[in-house]
């Protein structure tokens, strides 16, 4: 899960007794007393800016008014990582925060406790007030994230791209693309941008004739294209202009786009993706976790982790919440992936439809990679390249 394991989260390096130990001794001084005699709830969750938010927005808050003890193991997020974590309960786990496509899969595995949506209900009908696809059986979306397109004005002397078309458009806005090295996502943003609703990216991909649209499409900025393999280097060479434009996850591009002001963020197309609460079956303390995600999920806290994030909270109450950064002070409805300005026109990154079709597109992308990396051959009515074509312009 890209977004996570090289952009805000961390290893599970760290033995779980001294990561657990220091999030409880944080929070031991402003917990009752009355507390320590409670069970701890144990949750599962990523590190990084994303777990500060989470400590800062609902972990302290939430251990403030229930009394309640929290520890907290720290994962890598893959499905493997959380499955070992909870299926022989050996590691007591009472929520772990996953992705949508790892919520899916550990469901229909039977390890993941099944929700019932009328427990989530707080202010009216939480059935209308979470955003599609949010409330599951097995877990609830508490925050979108997204891959989506950033330009740098300065490139542009006509004024940055507005939609999703312009990638492919090197005529109306020249320059390099920086692209992910990898089929997923890539492909998706090359048919978005070719004309392809959101809705029928995935019919359109799974098909022989779909896939060659994709690849024609990529071979038609193919001289354009810089292939990025860490989240870092998309956003380095959009600031330094190395790129015009490139495909960056959401969290990322703010922390870019407060520092460069030339830098606009193009949602038209962004491909987005959830992280979602659940809870174990092998959880010790069920009804406690329910408490949790009750209480995290709620409009309030769902703002105050996006104020601190730019994730985009999966309820339409808690968007009208959000405001300003409580540090900087910049509106964060900007670089929301959830807000009604950036999600109109959004695709929905499926996991679990890589999973079941990636394999032949992954590697027929591998190729195509590869071929940008390739030398050149000079035809024998040319003279050979004085180096303008090196392909080390095309290659992170």
């Amino acid at each position: 899960m890209l977004h996570h394991s090289t952009n805000h989260r961390i290893s599970n390096g760290m033995p779980r007794g001294r990561v657990a130990a220091a999030l409880a001794f944080v929070l031991a001084w402003s917990i009752p007393s009355a507390a320590w005699s409670q069970q701890t709830l144990n949750i599962a969750t990523w590190g990084g800016a994303y777990g500060r938010a989470q400590q800062i927005a609902l972990l302290e808050p939430y251990a403030r008014k229930t009394g309640t003890a929290i520890a907290t193991e720290i994962y890598g997020g893959d499905v493997e990582n959380v499955r070992s974590l909870i299926k022989d309960g050996k590691t007591p786990v009472d929520v772990v925060d996953v992705s949508a496509g790892a919520l899916k899969t550990l469901c229909n595995e039977g390890l993941l406790e099944p929700l019932d949506p009328e427990s989530l209900k707080t202010d009216g009908d939480a059935a209308d007030d979470f955003l599609p696809g949010a409330i599951s059986k097995c877990g609830v979306a508490s925050v979108a994230w997204a891959m989506a397109i950033v330009a740098n004005r300065k490139a542009f002397q006509g004024g940055p791209p507005a939609t999703i078309g312009a990638l492919l458009d090197t005529g109306r806005f020249p320059g390099k693309r920086a692209l992910p090295n990898n089929a997923q996502r890539t492909l998706e943003l090359v048919l978005l941008a070719d004309g392809v609703a959101p809705g029928s990216v995935y019919q359109e991909l799974a098909t022989p004739e779909g896939a060659d649209r994709a690849f024609a499409a990529l071979d038609r900025i193919k001289g354009n294209v810089l292939l990025w393999s860490k989240p870092e280097e998309a956003m380095a060479w959009v600031v330094t202009g190395r790129a015009a434009m490139a495909a960056g996850y959401s969290g990322r591009i703010f922390r870019a786009a407060v520092v460069d002001r030339n830098l606009e963020i193009l949602w038209d197309g962004q491909i987005y993706d959830l992280d979602a609460w659940a809870i174990p079956k092998s959880a010790p303390n069920k009804d406690e976790a329910m408490r949790f995600i009750r209480f995290a999920t709620e409009p309030a806290q769902l703002a105050a982790q996006a104020r601190l994030t730019s994730y985009g909270p999966m309820r339409t109450s808690a968007l009208a919440q959000v405001g300003k950064h409580p540090a900087i002070g910049v509106d964060m409805q900007r670089f929301l992936p959830t807000a009604p300005d950036n999600s109109r026109k959004a695709l929905r990154f499926d996991e679990l439809w890589w999973e079941e079709n990636g394999d032949a597109l992954n590697k027929r992308f591998a190729a195509w990679a590869e071929s940008l990396r390739a030398p050149k051959t000079a035809s024998p009515e040319q003279p050979k390249s004085n180096g303008a074509n090196a392909p080390s312009a095309s290659a992170p």
